[in-house]
This record gives structure tokens, C-alpha cells and sequence, in this order.
């Protein structure tokens, strides 16, 4: 066994897949990737694939891998994340502790190049249902800082009506309003914990330019033109994405939820909810089995609150944890 790893290769995504598919069987995460989702990752331009990435081997087996994303900004703090995973077979080895370790020496050196000065947290996330990887986190001197919701709904279910303020309209994503909707989720996610603006390449590579990002689910909310507007406003966005390898591993078509964001000055006045209306009763008229979406607990914009109402329960629970570096 190679305890030191190496940088992830493209030739090593089946190998991945198939990590992370023994790992899922056993987490229970509801999260499901192929080997195509994970080569979108190697292209992500928050990711330094020769500094950032590790894959440790046992002979020609690959048995860990961990990443280290970078952050799109350094104000106030440079925010990166870290995941490992670590084969089922493998676990309690000393694997997920090394890699852990090696984000620790990493990050730093990233950070500097990136954002040369600025301070530095390094963020992960732990499943209520994994004890063992929050045990990791906390004895590497993790704090535990927020807690995020994964949540679900039949689609069998009735699905909300679409009502709309006076002035808006609900139109299906246009991506001549490309750059608005990204202006829109930056300003909608100023005010959220651990959120840092997107980038347009970004943008562009992992959002609205995934292979699973599905414009045909996906909603605008548009404020009618006006004289000092040549054209209407987008307001508020709703993006959903939807992965083949989860269809194949649980038989079902799920249509996920990725970002809901409203501008501050349209908040408390139903657009979510009209978004999230048109979306569901879309993915339902396409044959869609389920919905799913993610949710900080505390959010400020109340966003728990409207997705109960439109009928989304809790399913999975996931713990934020931070150390400052």
C-alpha cells in the first residue's frame, strides 16, 4: 500500500467511480457519481489537480481519494473544502487520518497561491450517519459550526400551484439571461454562512454548463420591463440538475434542486415558492419519481420554512466543520 498517494489522474475515474460507489453503499449518503461526473470535477477551475488531489493506492487498487477545492475569493477569509473518501475494506487503517494530514499541510500552500495573505479556513462535512469521520474531524481540531439538510418529496404528491406576484413572471431557464442568473444567486448567497461568490467560469463549467444541469427543469423569475429597463429583469433563479448514475443505482429519476436564490429587495413575497411550483409540476409532467434539494438549517432567508411547505421533508443530515489555518 502507497500511504503517500499520488494526484489523481483521468485514467483513474473508473477507479474512482467504483471508490465511491463502495463507500455510498455503506454511508448512505443518497448521492450517487460516475465516472463522467468525476471528470467534470478534474476540470474545475477551483481545483489544482497536481497540488490539490490525492489517490492512494494498495498495488493497482485504488482505495482513498481526497480533494482539496479552492475558494473563489479571499475576503473576509479564503474559504476551501476538503473531502476524502476512503474504501469500505480500508477504513480504520490510518488512511482517512493521513489524508486528512495532507490537507492540512496543503491548504495552506494552495491558499497562499490563490489568495496570497489572507486568512484561511478549511471547511468539511460529516453525515450524522458516518460517527467515525466526525471523530476525525474533531480530534484534527475541526469545530463543529453548522448543520445542512438534505431534503426529499414524491412527486406522486400534488405539487404547489404557481402563483405570482403582480409584475413577475415564471419563464423556463434562458440562457441569454446566463449572467444575470448568476448575478442573482451571487447577490441571494451574499448574506449565507460559508458562501463565497461564483466566479463566471465557474459559473459557466459547473452550474449552467454541467452535463447534469437540466435548463428544461430549470426556472427564471422575471420583473416586467420598464422605462429605465430595455428589457425584463431576472429576479430570482431556480436550477436543477439530474444524474444518471443515481437513476442506475436507485432505479428512480430524481430531479435535484441544486440553487434557489431570490434578490433581497423580492424576498417574502412567494417567488421561491412559484419556482419551486413550476419545477416540481415540470419534472412530474416528464416522469420525474422524486425531488431533492439542500438546505442550511439556519438559513437566513427562512428557505426551511418554504421548502416544508411545499412539501420537502428531512432525509439526511450533514455537519459543517471548520478549523481556521
Amino acid at each position: 500500500m502507497n500511504p503517500g498517494g499520488r494526484s489523481l489522474r483521468p485514467e483513474d475515474l473508473p477507479a474512482w467511480a467504483a471508490v465511491a460507489a463502495a463507500a455510498e453503499s455503506v454511508d448512505q449518503t443518497g448521492e450517487n457519481y460516475d465516472a463522467d461526473d468525476f471528470a467534470e470535477q478534474l476540470q474545475d477551475p477551483l481545483l489544482d489537480v497536481e497540488a490539490g488531489t490525492r489517490a492512494v493506492w494498495d498495488g493497482d487498487e485504488l482505495i482513498a481519494v481526497g480533494l482539496l477545492w479552492c475558494g473563489s475569493t479571499g475576503d473576509p477569509w479564503h474559504r476551501m473544502f476538503f473531502d476524502g473518501t476512503v474504501h469500505p475494506a480500508y477504513r480504520r487503517r490510518g488512511i482517512g487520518r493521513d489524508l486528512m494530514l495532507w490537507a492540512l499541510r496543503t491548504a495552506p500552500r494552495l491558499s497562499e497561491v490563490r489568495h496570497p495573505g489572507r486568512p484561511l479556513q478549511l471547511h468539511v462535512e460529516a453525515s450524522e450517519l458516518n460517527a467515525g469521520k466526525a471523530v476525525l474531524f474533531e480530534r484534527a481540531g475541526f469545530t463543529p459550526r453548522r448543520w445542512f439538510f438534505a431534503m426529499g418529496r414524491d412527486l406522486a404528491d400534488a405539487v404547489p400551484e404557481v402563483t405570482i406576484h403582480e409584475g413577475l413572471r415564471i419563464t423556463g431557464f434562458d440562457f441569454a439571461y446566463d449572467l444575470e442568473a448568476l448575478d442573482v444567486r451571487n447577490e441571494a448567497f451574499a448574506d449565507h454562512w460559508g458562501s463565497t461568490a461564483v466566479s463566471e467560469e465557474t459559473w459557466r463549467r459547473g452550474h449552467t454548463g454541467a452535463r447534469s444541469f437540466r435548463p428544461d427543469l430549470s426556472f427564471l423569475a422575471l420583473a416586467d420591463a420598464t422605462e429605465r429597463t430595455a428589457r425584463p429583469q431576472v429576479v430570482a433563479i431556480l436550477l436543477a440538475h439530474h444524474y444518471e448514475a443515481d437513476t442506475a443505482v436507485t432505479g428512480r429519476r430524481e430531479a435535484w434542486i441544486s440553487t434557489i436564490g431570490t434578490r433581497r429587495a423580492w424576498r417574502r413575497r412567494g417567488v421561491a415558492t412559484a419556482l419551486i411550483g413550476a419545477a416540481l409540476g415540470e419534472a412530474k409532467r416528464q416522469g420525474f419519481a422524486r425531488a431533492a434539494l439542500g438546505v442550511d438549517a439556519d438559513s437566513p432567508t427562512g428557505a426551511l420554512s418554504v421548502y416544508h411547505t411545499t412539501g420537502f421533508l428531512v432525509e439526511q443530515r450533514h455537519r459543517r466543520y471548520v478549523r481556521e489555518l
